[in-house]
């Protein structure tokens, strides 16, 4: 299989999940004990979505661009795993009769929670003109476009540093769901994310270390 014929069965997959998902919404009746508009579910399902649309641009890339099968594979797992997930949580979102954007700053349903005061320590230079780095982990607008024109073994490398960064992120905000969300379907996806970032976690490390190459820091919890 081609890295672009990969990519099209993966785009192919996500949108079968995501037209499923909504017509499936869609033909039901609206929750009438739906989370509310300042409620941690559906902040969550928002930041959460925004999270995995970064991850799932970047495992496209490299399901085009890496050299290694190995690589191009772990993409084709996390473009599809992190699509299914997102079109999940934009299906609660409409069940709920809430848009799938809202005006909340980022990370405003983690309020008084430990990880959201250390991200807020974390500084204004995390967060892109879009807002994309204000949530834990993701990449910076620099960070994309300098992975785009990389090629090669170069490519991977910043390839699996980013994303491991990124699923460190994804992680924190999904414990955080877990624990915050009221919504037994969404928390069940909290955990699922948990357990699938997870796993992917290890194969980034060992992927990375193969090619002699550390991990990206990631912002530590300064002491309160």
């Amino acid at each position: 299989m081609s890295p672009r014929s990969g990519a099209g069965r993966v785009l192919a997959l996500v949108a079968v999940v995501l037209v499923a998902l909504v017509v499936g919404v869609l033909a039901g009746r609206a929750l009438p004990d739906a989370p509310g508009e300042q409620s941690a579910d559906v902040g969550f399902a928002r930041d959460m979505g925004t999270h995995h649309q970064q991850a799932i641009a970047m495992a496209y890339e490299a399901i085009q661009e890496a050299p290694s099968a190995e690589v191009r594979q772990l993409a084709v797992d996390i473009a599809s795993t992190q699509g299914n997930q997102l079109g999940r949580m934009q299906a609660l979102l409409i069940e709920w009769g809430h848009p799938l954007s809202g005006s909340a700053p980022a990370m405003a349903w983690m309020a008084g929670t430990e990880e959201h005061a250390a991200h807020g320590r974390q500084g204004d230079e995390e967060v892109d003109a879009e807002g994309d780095a204000a949530m834990p982990g993701m990449a910076s607008a620099e960070e994309v476009a300098r992975l785009s024109q990389l090629s090669g073994e170069e490519f991977e490398v910043l390839f699996l540093q980013l994303m491991l960064r990124h699923h460190a992120g994804g992680l924190q905000m999904a414990e955080a769901g877990a624990e915050l969300v009221g919504d037994d379907q969404l928390r069940e996806l909290a955990e699922a994310i948990l357990a699938s970032q997870s796993s992917e976690t290890q194969v980034l490390e060992d992927l990375l270390a193969e090619r002699g190459a550390e991990p990206l820091p990631f912002p530590e919890q300064d002491a309160a």
